[in-house]
Formats: structure tokens, C-alpha cells, sequence
């Protein structure tokens, strides 16, 4: 990943989608808004107990750095599930300036619509994006540990396939930071349904010094299920940047007790179309 700063907000975007001019894409930090505390700075996230208005000013803060207007953005009220849904131009801006208007149960979001911005929040989970060329079709996906064993990327692929005719070998992904290999440790009860969904998890889930722990690899598990539906492994870009670690650049729950503020990734189709 490559890191650009304007106005004093720091994003982050993906060496492999800067090749192509037709898209917008970018992973926000914490820094460079007006909320304090646990949420301190730029926390865009109407759901974790900040206040409103510092919410939305950060939001707008944003997207002035990233030069796309606040409205083309559409947000999901998410819920650790596989459900992706295709947006339309009847969804561009849910959620943008309220909680309420947020796409109810979703996870993912794809489309093929120019300007809207498909956006996700994220403190540990991994966001990841993905972009078809040749068909010109974007998501977005939050894939936190449940919706990486129910297969959100398997479903969000699928929908790109079956609704835009997409062929998997034309597939980009990005996978932005998240809590890493070096320190997300779950238990028992993850490693026994990831057993029960990936099959051999040897790569994926290992036991940890705690005793009764394991260190789950949340990048490795997503590339995987990516590589088997098809995408090739040169077209997929893992950021490798660990959230828990790098708790004064992103929102980790994990590092803060489970009080902490939201970073955004987000993904979007230019108007106009030159690739």
C-alpha cells in the first residue's frame, strides 16, 4: 500500500488498483478530525458512542481530502454476515449523513453504478475491495472472523459473475489492514468452526502460547477463499498492516478494550470511463 496525506488526513490505497484511472479508492486512518478520546480523531462511525456532529464533520473532512462529494457515499448497518448486496442508484448516499438510512444486514456491497462510492467501517476486521476492468464492477466487504468462515468474499465474487457477467480471472482485490497474524488470538470455539468451514486450517489457524488460544490469519483465510473462486494471486494485494499494532494510525478494538472509533474504506467508479 501506498500512504498520500492532503489537508492533514492520511489515506491509504492499493498499488495494484492505482494502475487504473477509472476508479476511486482509499483507506482513511484515525487521524485528522475532531473527535476525542477513545474515538480521538477521525472516527467516522455514528454507532460506537461518539457525538453526531463530530461524526459527520469527519465524515465531510474526508471526503473533501479524498475529493468525493459526501453524498455519493453508501454505507451498511453491518452485521459479521455474508450478505452482499447489489446497489443501485436508489441507495447512493444511504447512510452518509445518519445511522438510520444505512442498508439494513449487509456486509458487502457490489455494483456497477458510476459515483457511488461503496464504503465500509473497519477497527480489526479486514476491509477488503474489488474491481473488475472489464466488466467495470466494484465492492466493498467487511470481513471480520464470522463473515470470513460464512464466505463473504465466495458470495460477493459469485454476484459479481452471475449480475455483471464478471470472470473471476479479471478480478482485483485489495486487503487493507486488519488485526494481523502477530496478535488476533481467538478460542476454541472459532478454531472449531473454521475446521467445520475451511477444512484444513493449518495455514490459517495455529495454536497460540495461551493455552486453549489460537492465532487466526484473517488476510490468509480470505485469500484463499479468493484464489479458489478463481481470482489470480498476482491480482490480489495484502497490506499486511496490523491494526492492534499500529493502534495510533487505525481504530483496533482489540487495542482499546472495544471502545474505539471506526476507519472507512471505500471504493468507487468514476463518471467518466478511460480503461
Amino acid at each position: 500500500m501506498e500512504q498520500l496525506e492532503k489537508e492533514g488526513i492520511a489515506t491509504f490505497h492499493f498499488r495494484l488498483f492505482s494502475r487504473f484511472d477509472n476508479i476511486s479508492h482509499f483507506i482513511s486512518s484515525r487521524q485528522g478530525g475532531i473527535s476525542d478520546g477513545h474515538f480521538s480523531s477521525l472516527n467516522t462511525g455514528f454507532h460506537v458512542g461518539d457525538d453526531n456532529f463530530r461524526v459527520l464533520q469527519n465524515r465531510r473532512f474526508l471526503s473533501e481530502a479524498i475529493g468525493i462529494d459526501l453524498t455519493k457515499f453508501t454505507f451498511a448497518n453491518q452485521c459479521h454476515s455474508a450478505n452482499v448486496a447489489i446497489i443501485s442508484d436508489a441507495q447512493r448516499g444511504k447512510g452518509a449523513l445518519e445511522k438510520d438510512s444505512a442498508l439494513e444486514n449487509t456486509d458487502g456491497m457490489v455494483s456497477n453504478v458510476k459515483n457511488i462510492c461503496l464504503t465500509i467501517q473497519i477497527a480489526d476486521c479486514v476491509p477488503i475491495l474489488l474491481y473488475d476492468p472489464v466488466q467495470k464492477v466494484i465492492a466493498a466487504l467487511h470481513a471480520g472472523w464470522r463473515s470470513t468462515l460464512k464466505k463473504i468474499v465466495t458470495e460477493a465474487v459469485s454476484k459479481m459473475i452471475q449480475n455483471y457477467g464478471s470472470r473471476a480471472e479479471d478480478i482485483y482485490a485489495g486487503l487493507g489492514p486488519a488485526n494481523g497474524p502477530c496478535c488476533y488470538e481467538v478460542g476454541e470455539d472459532v478454531y472449531r468452526e473454521a475446521r467445520i468451514s475451511l477444512g484444513p486450517v493449518k495455514d490459517v489457524i495455529k495454536p497460540a502460547e495461551n493455552e486453549g488460544k489460537y492465532i487466526f490469519d484473517q488476510w490468509t483465510a480470505n485469500v484463499k477463499q479468493l484464489t479458489d473462486a478463481g481470482l489470480k494471486r498476482e491480482h490480489i494485494e495484502v497490506s499486511e498492516i496490523c491494526t492492534q499494532c499500529h493502534a495510533d494510525t487505525f481504530f483496533s478494538s482489540r487495542a482499546n478494550n472495544g471502545v474505539t472509533g471506526r476507519f472507512m474504506a471505500g471504493i468507487m467508479l468514476k463518471k467518466r470511463a478511460h480503461r
